[in-house]
């Protein structure tokens, strides 16, 4: 991906499909409530992109494992592209969703966001950028039910099934989020398209250029919700 992509973290959406399994944003005998959320880069070196978030019920998955990625998740993972998913997410849950920060999430650092909703659960997509299309990703965890009380859950790493894993310095976003400013200008190829489903990332395994210094492991990130009224 090249450096026109990074103009993705402030483009227009496209029109687009429904997610998986789309429903209602809400459901009957769930209290209307305000969380804060603060979600906490865990890596050594990957930045993670703006968060695009969504509350809702059982009936929305934003992803799921073993499945192909909507077009929104896959603009996420393969270029950091948050309004095509932010818009996916907003006709899918009315509107109970949104971007979590202003800027990508650097190494050690939190971004902090709150919303209200009578919904129960909460997913989370967000760009690792160093990445071919990989993501940091809460799926469909259940919400704090009583005023006070936090949640505290870790993001796993996916891969959105979209694009082949190269490792090539010249198929990702370019500096500074990838440390070297010649990093990512090869632009997208057609060739790297994959076909595939969404699964557990299986980390940086240098079989390309890509410093191994962008590797990880475990969780990538942490999120913990409170429910503060």
């Amino acid at each position: 991906m090249n450096r026109s992509r990074l103009a993705a973290f402030a483009t227009t959406a496209l029109a687009l499909p429904a997610l998986i399994a789309a429903g209602p944003a809400s459901a009957d005998g769930h209290d209307e409530a305000t969380y804060e959320v603060t979600i906490t880069n865990n890596t050594a070196a990957q930045y993670l992109t703006p968060p695009n978030f969504a509350a809702h019920t059982k009936a929305v998955d934003v992803f799921q494992v073993g499945r192909p990625a909507s077009e929104g998740v896959g603009a996420v993972a393969e270029s950091g592209g948050v309004p095509v998913l932010a818009a996916e997410l907003a006709a899918a849950t009315d509107g109970t969703s949104g971007v979590g920060a202003d800027a990508p999430i650097r190494p050690g650092a939190s971004a902090t966001f709150s919303f209200t909703t009578d919904a129960d659960r909460l997913s989370i997509v967000s760009m690792l950028i160093c990445t071919n299309d990989g993501f940091a990703g809460l799926d469909s965890r259940p919400l704090p039910v009583r005023d006070g009380q936090s949640r505290t859950y870790q993001l796993g790493a996916f891969d959105a099934g979209t694009e082949i894993n190269t490792e090539l310095d010249a198929d990702l976003v370019p500096a500074p989020f990838c440390g070297d400013p010649e990093i990512g200008n090869g632009g997208p190829q057609d060739e790297l398209a994959e076909n595939g489903v969404v699964r557990r990332h299986a980390s940086i395994r240098g079989i390309g250029d890509l410093p191994s210094m962008y590797d990880w492991n475990g969780p990538v990130a942490e999120v913990t919700i409170t429910r503060v009224g």
